[in-house]
């Protein structure tokens, strides 16, 4: 018989242990989701890692704004900032390897037709070389340009003395003979009166103009790349050699004054100006398809920079195949003297070219300026 129970024992509950450890890992992700949100706003993440920088570790020197962006306290100091004039002295010298003899005969811009081109090539008995004014100070060019200021400003067209003129080019080269083009850089008489955005200004806003004709400012960049563009133009022409002429300053009266179309941080002269913009063309240049050259004007600047004109042959025998230089049978000896010290590449006979009247120097090189002189 089953014993009966005397008392009713009440039916326990089992105990569910798992639900502490759920409990935990829950608390614990909330945690962490709270944290990664509320933390974001002090991380600092650089190219190497990500780290998290709290306010209260930091020093006196960072403070966390309300923002959570962390600010630097640096110690205050007096700063003093000198801008220094630019110096070419350590430029080296990369030009001039390649210049050869040059003896050529002159042939001026209003001369430039494919009759007078050939007439001159004719008489080369001593010379190898003809020099083309294809861009004199009345600012026409001779060639027919795809230049921007040149399509924009109308001083190039397509006419039958610019097809004459290539067709002359393409001949000469046939025969033979070294052909050298000169531009007219600085001294344009057209494209500055045309617009002011290129000038060099005057005290009354107006375009600069002396007896050498209306200048352009030698600081501008659309100026610079215009005389770029125009070298490159050449070249595809078929000239051997491009010499910039008038890349210079004008000389200014002791009551002018001028006034430049750029803005600079260190003074503004003409040997910053004109220097400045011989190192930039021979840089765009550097992977030039024939030789450059250029004009100096200047006794003194065949020795060093010229405060007047801002030219300098010292620096543009190391950026420029040859130097240009007018002069005569009395003071040639004395310029090629002038001039040794400075070619430290390829032959100064070579390099340095007197540009002469009626009269041939005893030199390698040389430009024939053929006149009519009265008895």
């Amino acid at each position: 018989m089953a014993k009966v129970a005397k008392y009713y024992r009440g039916r326990r509950k089992r105990k569910n242990v798992a639900v502490i450890p759920v409990a935990i890992i829950v608390v614990l992700l909330i945690l962490v989701v709270v944290l990664f949100y509320g933390m974001q706003k002090y991380a600092v993440i650089t190219k190497e890692d990500v780290e998290v920088k709290l306010p209260y570790l930091h020093g006196d020197d960072v403070i966390i704004d309300e923002n959570g962006n962390e600010v630097r306290v640096f110690e205050k100091v007096d700063v003093t900032v000198n801008f220094r004039e630019p110096n070419y002295t350590a430029l080296p010298a990369t030009a001039g390897k390649n210049a050869g003899e040059l003896r050529a005969i002159f042939v001026a811009a209003d001369e430039l037709t494919k009759e007078k081109i050939l007439d001159y090539d004719a008489r080369l008995s001593s010379g190898n070389a003809l020099v083309l004014e294809m861009k004199s100070r009345d600012g026409n060019l001779k060639w027919f340009s795809e230049s921007v200021l040149a399509r924009s400003y109308g001083v190039s067209s397509q006419t039958q003395q610019t097809q004459d003129i290539a067709e002359a080019v393409r001949q000469v080269k046939e025969n033979g003979h070294y052909l050298v083009a000169q531009i007219s850089c600085c001294v344009d008489n057209l494209l500055p009166s045309r617009s002011t955005s290129v000038s060099l200004l005057n005290m009354f806003g107006s375009y600069y103009t002396n007896d050498l004709g209306v200048w352009m400012d030698p600081y501008n960049m659309n100026v610079r790349n215009y005389v770029v563009e125009m070298v490159e133009e050449l070249y595809d022409m078929g000239f051997d050699e491009v010499v910039l002429a008038d890349l210079r300053h004008p000389e200014l009266k002791e009551d002018e004054e001028v006034f430049y179309t750029r803005d600079m941080s260190t003074p503004q002269d003409p040997v910053d100006a004109i220097c400045g913009f011989a190192v930039y063309v021979a840089n765009r240049l550097s992977e030039r398809k024939g030789l450059l050259s250029i004009y100096v004007d200047s006794p003194q600047s065949l020795v060093k920079a010229d405060p007047v004109t801002g030219q300098n042959a010292v620096l543009f025998f190391k950026l420029y195949d040859r130097v240009y230089y007018r002069t005569d049978k009395y003071t040639y000896t004395f310029n090629y003297n002038d001039i040794i010290p400075s070619v430290t590449l390829g032959s100064a006979r070579d390099r340095f070219v007197p540009v002469v009247e009626n009269y041939l120097p005893d030199n390698t090189t040389w430009v024939y300026i053929d006149t009519i002189t009265e008895d």
